[in-house]
């Protein structure tokens, strides 16, 4: 009997491993565009990424913050100064997914939170949970998505955030087998302060897809 599984919080990386045959890659060479390369910020830029910034710690300071104001107040802008919103991506919000095990028994479904497409391909997965949520459970959610790309031979990036921290991911496959690495953890607390970090790599990952 098939198995359906939804795609949320419970969602492990043992049971991706299992029924995926995904692999964490430790080679240092996989995951290095959140590194190299980043692109200059301009003043208006770091304006910009002061005003969220100030944002997000007014609001927090009152509540937790939901995943919906984050998507909205931090995530949104965020994209739109990486230059996501122009005519050459599509932007797809709360995308429905399926993806099968490779034993065919088990199914697992859910939705993805922010996706960009370039000319049908999965580009960029983010996942946003409120600001008392933990990325390290994040991580198998989204890359449980990562995984229901249709174009399982191309590079998929991905970002996940509660609004104050930001880790990057990648997964491709090697050889068949479906591997994955992840960034540093960003936050914009001080003494910190990695927004600007978080729009430098998010940028760099816009020109590694538009070549």
């Amino acid at each position: 009997m098939v198995q359906l599984l939804r795609i949320s919080e419970e969602t492990s990386l043992e049971g991706l491993e299992r029924d995926f045959q995904l692999q964490r890659s430790d080679d240092l060479d996989f995951f290095t565009e959140w590194q190299q390369a980043l692109p200059n910020l301009t003043k208006h830029d770091l304006d910009a990424l002061k005003r969220i910034t100030e944002f997000y710690k007014n609001i927090s300071r009152r509540s937790v913050v939901s995943e919906n104001m984050i998507k909205m107040a931090i995530l949104s802008p965020l994209l739109d100064l990486a230059g996501f919103y122009s005519s050459q991506y599509a932007i797809a919000d709360e995308e429905s997914i399926s993806i099968s095990a490779i034993d065919g028994e088990t199914i697992y479904r859910g939705r993805i939170d922010i996706l960009v497409i370039q000319k049908s391909l999965w580009i960029l997965v983010i996942e946003s949970k409120s600001s008392s949520f933990s990325l390290h459970k994040a991580l198998p959610q989204a890359l449980a998505y990562m995984l229901a790309s249709p174009n399982p031979s191309q590079t998929t990036f991905g970002l996940i955030s509660n609004g104050s921290e930001y880790r990057f991911l990648k997964l491709n496959a090697v050889n068949d087998q479906p591997k994955y690495a992840t960034s540093s953890l960003f936050s914009i607390f001080p003494p910190d302060d990695d927004l600007p970090t978080v729009l430098q790599i998010l940028r760099r990952l816009a020109q590694i897809i538009a070549n």
